[in-house]
C-alpha cells in the first residue's frame, strides 16, 4: 500500500492565497476590499440610478455669451451672413431659423445637447410628438427612414422642396437621443416614426445646403400660446420672448407664414392619411 498523503495545514493555504493577492494588486488593502453600499460597480444599480438621475436633471446652457441676432433678406441673397450661425450649429448649438411654414428651433441631428435644449425649451407637454427632420435631399430621407416604395418616392420627389411633412417609419440609423423628452425620458412611440421635411425657404436652403454642406437638422416650432382660441406664435423673434435667451442664435428673415406645414402619414403606404391641413396643397392620393 502507498503511504497516506498528508494535506497541508489550512494556515499554510491561507497564507499562500494571501500572498498571491498581494502580488496581483498594487495595494494589500485592495485585495480584499468589498464594494460598499451605493458604490459604482458592475452590479451597483444604486450608483447607476444616481448617475442617470444627474444626467436627466443636468442643465445645458448657451454655448455663446449672448444670443446672436442675424438679420438677412427674405430671398436669401445675403445668406452668407449666417456663416457664424453655421459654425454654432457645428459646435452643437441650437437656435431659430426661418422655414416656409414659420420659424423653428433647430439643432444638428448629431447634437445631443442641442436637441435636449430644444426639448427643454418646448416643455414636456409640447413634446408628445417626435421632432421633425430637415433634409437636404431624398438620399437623407432614405437613410433615416424605411418602407419607401415607388409610390411614396414619387410623392416625395414631386412635393419636396415644399411646405409638407411626411411621417415615415424610422430606421435604426436615427440617433436615439432624438427621442429624449424635456426631462430625459424616452418614449417608445417616437422611435417608430419620423416626420421628414424639406422646406423651400431660400434662407434655410442656402444655410443648410451650402454653409452646412447638407447636414441634417432637427426642427420644432417655437413655443406658442393660445390667445382667444387662436394659436399664435409667442412674440415671434422678440428678444423679450421667454425662450429667446435660451438659444444661441436667431436668424431674422422677415415675416413668414404661421399656418404650419401640411402633414401626411405614410407609415402605411397603401393607406396614407392626412394628419393636418396647412400651407401645403392637399394631395390626390
Amino acid at each position: 500500500m502507498f503511504p497516506r498523503r498528508r494535506e497541508p495545514p489550512f494556515s499554510l493555504v491561507l497564507a499562500a492565497v494571501t500572498t498571491l493577492f498581494f502580488m496581483l494588486n498594487d495595494s494589500p488593502a485592495s485585495a480584499f476590499q468589498l464594494p460598499h453600499r451605493g458604490s459604482f460597480t458592475q452590479c451597483g444599480r444604486k450608483e447607476n440610478f444616481c448617475l442617470s438621475a444627474k444626467m436627466k436633471n443636468r442643465k445645458i446652457g448657451r454655448i455663446v455669451s449672448e444670443t446672436e441676432h442675424v438679420e438677412v433678406e427674405a430671398d436669401g441673397s445675403d445668406a452668407w451672413r449666417c456663416a457664424e450661425v453655421a459654425e454654432i450649429l457645428r459646435r452643437g448649438g441650437c437656435g431659430v431659423l426661418p422655414t416656409c411654414t414659420g420659424y423653428g428651433l433647430v439643432a444638428k441631428l448629431d447634437s445631443r445637447d442641442g436637441i435636449e435644449r430644444i426639448l427643454r425649451i418646448k416643455g414636456l407637454e409640447r413634446c408628445k410628438k417626435p421632432l421633425s427632420l430637415l433634409c437636404s435631399d431624398l438620399a437623407t430621407i432614405d437613410r433615416y427612414c424605411y418602407g419607401i416604395d415607388r409610390g411614396v418616392f414619387r410623392t416625395l420627389k414631386s412635393e419636396f422642396p415644399g411646405p409638407h411633412t411626411f411621417i415615415l417609419p424610422a430606421s435604426t440609423a436615427l440617433p436615439k437621443q432624438i427621442f429624449i423628452d424635456g426631462k430625459g425620458g424616452k418614449h417608445g412611440w417616437a422611435r417608430q416614426t419620423l416626420g421628414v421635411r424639406m422646406p423651400d425657404d431660400p434662407v434655410l436652403r442656402a444655410l443648410q445646403d451650402d454653409l452646412l454642406g447638407g447636414d441634417s437638422l432637427i426642427v420644432s416650432s417655437i413655443p406658442s400660446s393660445d390667445d382667444g382660441g387662436r394659436t399664435q406664435f409667442a412674440a415671434c423673434l422678440n428678444p423679450d420672448a421667454p425662450w429667446y435667451s435660451d438659444v444661441d442664435f436667431v436668424v431674422d428673415a422677415g415675416e413668414r407664414p404661421l399656418d404650419g406645414s401640411t402633414v401626411y402619414d405614410f407609415t402605411n403606404p397603401s393607406e396614407p392619411s392626412l394628419v393636418r391641413e396647412g400651407i401645403g396643397e392637399l394631395l390626390n392620393l
